[in-house]
């Protein structure tokens, strides 16, 4: 009876040893396999040959510019309708990004409206833009439309937050698994950190093409119209004058500035200059005055 449980005794611990050794080498494999390097961009070009690449839609991201000439008194409501209409559609279909207006004197006005809109609403807008500016007594001056091809771009930011993707996944799976030491924890949790803040960075930049491929820009200014019919044949003339009469303005205001700066040099100067001259007029009558004395 004591050979049998010392027999069971020698065969567990036996078990338990044999257990022991494949945990630790089981340990080792996942440690090896974590420090193989990725097969090179050959192998992966090589072995990816054979099958089909897949077509990707291209990603364009528009950006469209439009100047409309009015009224200075219309400047202002048809910017607000434009603004109350884009506010109205939602934040889904269009959103103001900014606005600014500007106006100098009676006859002078600027203003500017920055939108972000889906291409439905931009093809609305661009269709009733020339009706709108006609019925407020102006006209569409400037067109423009911009285009940014964003496909490459999209695809290699895809590509990199995958790879970020999997390299956090393995550094999470080798934090929990892994039985290091204190330092290498460390390490591993500092790497984990780094690699997801580029990710967050990642990710945070492909939602900014994703939305500019999805949304385009949209701006609009708008500016007071000098002339309903500027290619009438008294244009030269009326550019001429209208010239002449600046550089008129212009030279009148810089002499009453030139005026306004001499002005206290002379409040000053004048007055000495006066008694300057009484007293030497004074001064020559005495002079005279005393050599007609001794002579008589």
């Amino acid at each position: 009876m004591r050979r049998e449980l010392i027999w069971a005794a020698a065969t567990c611990a036996l078990l338990a040893g044999c257990q022991d050794a494949s945990r630790q080498q089981a340990d080792e494999s996942v440690d090896m396999a974590l420090m193989e390097p990725a097969p090179p961009a050959s192998a992966a070009a090589t072995a990816s040959s054979s099958a089909v690449a897949p077509i990707v839609a291209p990603s364009i991201a528009y950006a469209y510019r439009f100047g409309l000439e009015l009224p200075a008194d219309a400047v202002p409501t048809v910017m607000g309708r434009h603004e109350q209409a884009c506010i109205a559609a939602g934040p889904s279909a269009c959103q103001v990004i900014g606005s600014n207006s500007n106006r100098v004197g009676r006859d002078s006005v600027q203003a500017s409206l920055e939108m972000r809109a889906t291409s439905a609403y931009v093809a609305r807008f661009r269709a009733a833009l020339d009706g709108e500016a006609r019925d407020s007594g102006g006209r569409v001056a400037q067109q423009a439309v911009e285009s940014e091809d964003l496909t490459r771009q999209l695809v290699d930011t895809e590509a990199r937050m995958r790879a970020m993707e999997t390299l956090r996944d393995r550094l999470q799976q080798l934090l929990t698994t892994r039985s290091g030491t204190l330092e290498q924890l460390l390490q591993v949790e500092r790497e984990l950190a780094r690699v997801q803040g580029e990710l967050d960075a990642t990710r945070s930049a492909l939602a900014v093409m994703r939305t500019r491929v999805q949304t385009s820009k949209l701006d609009v200014t708008y500016s007071t119209a000098g002339q309903l019919a500027p290619d009438s044949a008294l244009r030269p003339v009326t550019d001429a004058l209208g010239q002449a009469a600046y550089l008129f303005m212009s030279t009148l205001g810089a002499l009453i500035m030139l005026l306004a700066g001499a002005l206290p040099l002379l409040l000053v100067i004048a007055p000495l200059t006066w008694l300057g001259w009484r007293w030497r007029q004074k001064r020559a009558a005495r002079k005279k005055k005393a050599e007609g004395e001794p002579s008589a």
